[in-house]
């Protein structure tokens, strides 16, 4: 080692594409379960080992830079996995056969599997607790959170902040996944900056200049006064911006630093009308869980490795059959459930998504609306899938009842003709947050109630639940969506009361998963033959049919939707199809010279933003198994 050597940069990528950019595919602000920038700088003083803090998720690719002028050698350059690294042939499960290419789809299944499945107390700690406050280095805000911290709208924020490198930030009406207005303090070049997203790579909204007299390594009083689009900042009680936006009207409140910045935070306060509704010194581990920035609890099954490194019921649903298919991952599946089945809400539905530092509630959350109404049908069939995989009868006593009310909530919601009806579009999202949302009669809402039900009744009567109520409402429900729903001119189920001249590939998939399609004249022949001629491009499946253009709805190719059309196939022993289906979306995804690990959807999408490892699209992983090589 000589010369200069304090411009020592390693750079991580999940694809070699963006490597050579300067945040490579970061900056990742979601949460706080791994690094914020996906590069990580070090000044080099001595020859000892170096150890990043944080987690890197989801990486392919490492870049080495020396930028100073100076000379170094290295020795020993790795990786410290944080997840299982058991080498394929020594899970529990396994899958080989004559095709090469159903082979490399298992194995890529698995691999992406052990790197969502979280070991509880794996994620460290995202800030460092002093004597003095939170000292912050390089990492984007992350939302104060309780049940009520969401919805903000007006308040006043105040909290001592002293720079050490470079400046400071703090966001505010931030949602839960740090996207709000964030605010770049640059005391180096005597600037402040307001930005529509979670760190200063965001569209700019407005910007001013600081004064001298702030300055590095002194304490600094903030405030920020917010009152839905106005919202103006003080430091040492001098205005230094005062702007109006329209980028974000409610939302929760965060402390951090931009890449190359670093500062210590305390006294942090928020008052709302005059009354203060928080305080933290930021010196003690409350701090951190109420800011959802310290280690996990449980073992989780989460979304994905590098973005999205949240426990989401909708891929709950897929994971849990995979996981117990190839690394046998019960205390994953099980703490997910744990986590986010003890968010039920007081109508009887759940939270689609949590983070994983949140613990586990004891009580219902007090709210009567959810986002994602789907994926809390995804959590009861998650959990039934749990239950015929390892016969737990602790498990099924603890999450019937749960399960009876989730149940209960959705007969409530019934017309007279029994169809489900979802009359606030809030509650009508889906995994397709780029298309409108559904509301109304959807068939894939009713569909998705069916299947749910379908799962369930097996198992009620072992649970000292009478099923004959739910039996009878599963008739009823099935005979209506086949009435009401069915299209002669599609031969499919269309989309919804609102949009009859499409369909949707998940819910026709789960029209055959639910056996709804036996029940009248065994239409599961017709769907399947339908999805094969509206649906199928070069490239895979269509999530929507052609006509949905109009309305609206992109033209993409979702492993998550295919996933169930590919179990579609396999429930009604339709080889055909689910090659077809296996080789055109999971082949190319599985490919050596791409990810190998499974993605978010295929067409158009931004490698920065999307291409990522999902364990929502591992509906192969567990039903490759069953075919015939």
């Amino acid at each position: 080692m000589s010369g200069d050597t304090s411009g020592f940069e390693m750079t991580y990528s999940e694809t070699y594409a963006l490597l050579g950019s300067a945040m490579a595919d970061g900056p990742l602000s979601f949460d706080a379960t791994m690094d914020t920038y996906r590069v990580n700088r070090h000044n080099i003083t001595e020859e000892r080992t170096y150890t990043n803090r944080l987690i890197q998720g989801g990486l392919r690719y490492q870049k080495l830079n020396l930028s100073s002028a100076g000379e170094m050698h290295l020795s020993l350059v790795g990786f410290k996995p944080t997840v299982s690294n058991i080498p394929l042939a020594d899970l529990p499960g396994s899958f080989n056969c004559s095709d090469d290419v159903l082979t490399r789809i298992w194995h890529a299944g698995a691999r992406t599997t052990q790197l969502t499945e979280f070991p509880a107390n794996s994620i460290p700690d995202f800030w460092v607790l002093t004597d003095e406050g939170a000292l912050i280095d390089s990492l984007a805000p992350q939302p104060y959170y309780t049940i009520w911290s969401p919805s903000l709208m007006t308040y006043d924020l105040e909290f001592s902040v002293k720079p050490i490198s470079k400046g400071f930030s703090f966001n505010v009406l931030s949602d839960t996944l740090s996207n709000g207005i964030y605010i770049f303090v640059d005391i180096t070049n005597a600037s402040i900056s307001a930005h529509a997203g979670s760190t200063e790579l965001d569209p700019i909204i407005a910007s001013g200049h600081l004064s001298s007299s702030i300055s590095l390594n002194e304490w600094h009083k903030v405030q920020s006064n917010v009152n839905m689009s106005q919202i103006s900042v003080q430091i040492d009680n001098i205005t230094v911006l005062d702007f109006s936006q329209t980028a974000s009207f409610y939302g929760s409140f965060g402390v951090g630093a931009s890449f190359g910045h670093s500062a210590i935070f305390t006294n942090l306060s928020l008052l709302v009308g005059g009354e203060q509704k928080y305080f933290s010194t930021l010196k003690d581990e409350s701090a951190l869980s109420d800011f959802l920035v310290g280690t996990n609890p449980l073992p989780v099954s989460v979304d994905g490795s590098r973005r999205d490194r949240l426990a989401y019921a909708g891929d709950l649903d897929m994971a849990s059959s995979t996981s117990f298919a190839s690394t046998n991952g019960i205390d994953y599946i099980n703490g997910s459930i744990e986590l986010l089945g003890s968010y039920q809400m007081t109508p009887g539905f759940f939270v689609p998504n949590a983070k994983v530092q949140q613990p586990p509630r004891s009580t219902d959350v007090e709210a009567n609306i959810t986002g994602l109404i789907g994926y809390s049908f995804n959590l009861v069939s998650a959990m039934a899938k749990f239950y015929e995989q390892t016969g737990d009868e602790v498990f099924l006593h603890r999450w019937a009842p749960k399960v009876m009310r989730m149940l209960d909530w959705a007969h409530s919601q019934t017309l007279p003709n029994n169809l489900l009806n979802i009359t606030d579009p809030a509650m009508g999202g889906g995994w397709d947050i780029y298309d409108p949302a559904s509301s109304g009669i959807v068939s894939q809402f009713n569909i998705l109630y069916a299947y749910s039900l379908n799962k369930w009744i097996p198992y009620l009567e072992q649970a000292n639940i009478n099923a004959t109520v739910y039996q009878r409402r599963l008739e009823n429900l099935q005979r209506s969506i086949n009435y009401h729903l069915w299209s002669d001119k599609l031969q499919a189920y269309y989309h919804s009361d609102t949009y009859q001249n499409f369909f949707s590939q998940e819910a026709n998939a789960l029209a055959i998963l639910s056996d709804t399609t036996e029940l009248n004249g065994n239409r599961t022949n017709t769907v399947l033959s339908t999805m094969a001629q509206q649906l199928y491009i070069p490239k895979g499946a269509l999530s929507f049919s052609n006509a949905s253009m109009a309305s609206g709805f992109a033209q993409k190719i979702s492993p998550y939707a295919s996933g169930y059309h590919l179990k579609a196939a396999f429930h009604a022993n339709d080889g055909v199809n689910a090659k077809k289906l296996l080789h055109s979306v999971w082949g190319p995804i599985s490919d050596p010279k791409k990810c190998q690990l499974h993605w978010l959807y295929v067409g158009g999408h931004k490698p920065r933003r999307y291409s990522r490892h999902l364990v929502w699209n591992l509906a192969v992983s567990c039903l490759e198994c069953r075919a015939h090589c």
